[in-house]
């Protein structure tokens, strides 16, 4: 008689345990709840009332005169060659700045692990610094360094006797121009989150590499990017859907010029919103900007699982 009363109170403990268990799930997903409305209101549903709209022809505070034009806005966007060419340099500036960013974050960071530790350490506070400060503030600072006069970038290009450097006055040279700008504020993250990833690499395989006789070179390629491959796809998508969306810091150094030399998609439809005021086609690049960024962060998914799948 005692073992199933034995067995009845474990059951009645466990039945305990599993509407305990589900009242908590309950209350954890009650809370959850606002937190869940306050997303789908502030996202999904501007989203999907871009996506609407996209599809008409209207000016600013027009709505209500809306004419349906079903797809015009995006035959005319793929037709128009002010368009496209802000479609290349949004890419251009993407491929540019993810190759200059990760180049010197990696590097940086490599380097900090080479000097005494507390060195280190200050370094890293010093070059994070620029994390601190907005991009409109950043294009300032830098439209104030590029300038032809007064600037301390042709201060410097003029030691190498090289005054005739473009910056953001010619366009073959006004779009590299931000991606430098960019990367100084961009690439403190970068040596961040690096360096956490450093930290988790085994300091024995270093010692074993040093064994065999591998060199510095092939401790680098061998051990030390494998290992940071993960992070290294992290920083990239992180980076590489910002840059993709880029819009504030061109804004502030360039406006789109010269020439429409570094308009991005971002700066594009700014204009076609606020300065032609045609609405409607301004929500169709959205759509647009958004749907590459979907695909860019897509691609770079795939590639990761493809990755750890190999």
């Amino acid at each position: 008689m005692d073992k199933p009363q034995g067995g009845t109170a474990v059951i009645n403990h466990q039945q305990s345990r599993m509407m305990k268990n589900n009242q908590a799930s309950f209350l954890a997903g009650f809370l959850v709840l606002p937190a869940a409305v306050i997303v789908f209101v502030a996202m999904i549903v501007p989203l999907v009332y871009a996506l609407i709209m996209s599809f008409f022809q209207y000016g600013l505070g027009q709505e209500s005169k809306a004419v349906f034009v079903f797809f015009d806005n995006y035959i005319r966007f793929f037709k128009d060659q002010t368009a496209l060419h802000s479609l290349w340099n949004t890419f251009l500036f993407m491929g540019m700045a993810l190759c200059l960013e990760l180049l010197l974050g990696i590097g940086i960071a490599i380097l900090l692990t080479t000097i005494p530790a507390k060195l280190a350490n200050f370094m890293r506070a010093l070059f994070t610094m620029p994390l601190l400060i907005s991009h409109v503030i950043v294009g300032l600072i830098w439209r104030y360094m590029y300038d032809p006069t007064y600037g301390l970038v042709y201060y410097v290009l003029s030691w190498f006797g090289l005054e005739s450097f473009g910056g953001l006055q010619k366009t073959s040279t006004a779009l590299f121009s931000i991606v430098v700008a960019d990367a100084w504020h961009a690439t403190p993250f970068l040596i961040l989150v690096v360096s956490a990833g450093l930290t988790s690499i085994p300091h024995d395989l270093y010692e074993a590499a040093k064994i065999d006789g591998a060199g510095a070179f092939q401790t680098l390629t061998k051990i030390t990017l494998p290992m940071l491959s993960k992070v290294i796809i992290v920083i990239t998508l992180i980076r590489g859907t910002d840059a993709f969306r880029v819009f504030d810091i061109i804004f502030a150094l360039t406006g789109g010029g010269p020439a429409n030399s570094t308009s991005s998609l971002s700066i594009y439809a700014y204009k076609q919103a606020f300065e032609n005021n045609e609405m409607g086609y301004a929500m169709a690049v959205s759509v647009i900007t958004l749907v590459g960024l979907l695909l860019i962060f897509g691609s770079l998914m795939k590639n990761s699982a493809s990755g750890k799948a190999g």
